[in-house]
């Protein structure tokens, strides 16, 4: 009888799969990082590989470019089976018909891959479709260890949502809740989130993500001239995107540029302030996570813009801290609840939620790179937050 097996639950892709969805919509580049450095991580300690059953977190048709999402097999390790479902990608509809389409996949999994042995489920994202696999498999094999990872709460997720979106997740929360009593632990992003959640201090441990240390390139050379501000990611107003180009427009500085690259319902504003301020470069959506990084390498300066009023700020570890931290650049930010104290030492804080405080920020910071303070940022999260450190506090907790 085989020991023990992993089972991954959640939405990652194949790396080939992954570059294809993203040409189509797909935009979720954080979240298929983040369960790569985990699932690396654990399975770098262990020794022991996940098998994995996926289900893609996809804009409806039309916004994504296809309605019948495809099932896709691959092996990320030799002998491994992971799996992303398909499913039909209908408005209102389509999470309903992922999670039918991963529940079905986890009965395939139980019947032709569990070996009998103690099984031990990860399972990434408080969201209905992996959550009902995960509860699935419990109910056919009630030994299965389960461990959600919950990097953001649902209901402070899609901000700027329709009624009936509002409506439809009030109903997909009552299930979520219920789903919740079967797991045997969760893993918080945020330290906040046990008491919202209700979660006893023995069921939960605080890991706010990991990082790939050795994909980090060396920090640029500092060389002279334009100074690039550069914020990347998610490009919604209520991620207070305006604020920070409003605020920039603002600072009479000629030699200093605002890089932008993302998506988002603020990218036609940020078109016509780019009209009017030649220094605002917007590069749109970069499918390449390579070109991201080597972008930001460039910068003087980068910005996390989640703002401190944002009911999900207290809830939610902004894993862009990471990458921005890790390239040695100075990196500036509200101070915001969900974000350890340990990290201030080594950024730069926006002391309150106005245009001026972001501006006067801005300026403050732009020369920064020179102090040594990107230098200790770098060094800090590569020695304390890569994957291996984090993922062997994660198996110590689980006793793998």
């Amino acid at each position: 009888m085989i020991k023990k097996q992993l089972l991954w639950i959640g939405c990652l892709e194949s790396d080939e799969e992954f570059k294809i969805k993203a040409e189509k919509g797909y935009d979720l580049a954080s979240a298929q990082v983040s369960q790569q450095n985990i699932v690396n991580g654990i399975e770098d300690i262990t020794g022991e590989y996940f098998d994995s059953i996926n289900g893609s977190v996809l804009p409806p048709y039309p916004v994504y470019a296809e309605r019948d999402i495809d099932a896709v097999r691959w092996s990320h390790k030799k002998d491994c089976f992971d799996i992303s479902v398909g499913y039909r990608n209908d408005k209102y509809i389509n999470r309903v018909n992922c999670k039918n389409a991963m529940i079905k996949a986890a009965d395939e999994w139980v019947k032709n891959r569990y070996k009998k042995g103690r099984l031990i489920v990860f399972v990434y994202s408080m969201r209905s479709a992996p959550m009902a696999a995960a509860c699935r498999i419990k109910k056919r094999i009630p030994s299965a260890e389960l461990y959600l990872i919950v990097t953001d709460l649902p209901q402070f997720m899609d901000l700027g949502e329709s009624k009936l979106k509002k409506y439809l997740k009030k109903i997909d929360w009552i299930g979520i809740k219920q789903m919740q009593n079967s797991f045997d632990g969760f893993i918080l992003y945020a330290a906040s989130m046990a008491e919202y959640l209700k979660i006893p201090d023995e069921k939960w441990m605080l890991m706010e993500g990991s990082f790939d240390a050795s994909s980090v390139q060396k920090p640029s050379i500092f060389r002279h001239g334009s100074k690039g501000i550069m914020y990347s990611g998610k490009l919604d107003s209520e991620y207070g995107i305006d604020m920070l180009v409003n605020a920039f427009m603002s600072i009479n500085m000629p030699d200093i540029e605002l890089w932008i690259t993302g998506g988002g319902n603020a990218e036609e504003y940020i078109k016509k302030c780019a009209e009017k301020d030649k220094r605002i470069k917007f590069f749109g959506f970069l499918p390449k996570r390579s070109d991201v990084l080597d972008m930001q390498r460039k910068a003087s300066l980068l910005v996390n813009m989640r703002l401190p009023s944002e009911p999900a700020s207290e809830y939610c570890f902004p894993s862009k801290l990471f990458e921005y931290m890790s390239t040695g650049i100075p990196v500036l930010t509200f101070r915001l609840k969900g974000i350890p104290e340990e990290y201030y030492k080594y950024l730069n804080i926006i002391d309150e939620e106005t245009e001026e405080a972001v501006a006067d920020a801005v300026k403050a910071a732009v020369d920064d790179r020179k102090s040594g303070k990107g230098k200790a940022a770098r060094e800090f999260i590569l020695n304390n937050k890569n994957n291996r450190k984090q993922c062997e506090r994660i198996c110590s907790w689980v006793g793998l």
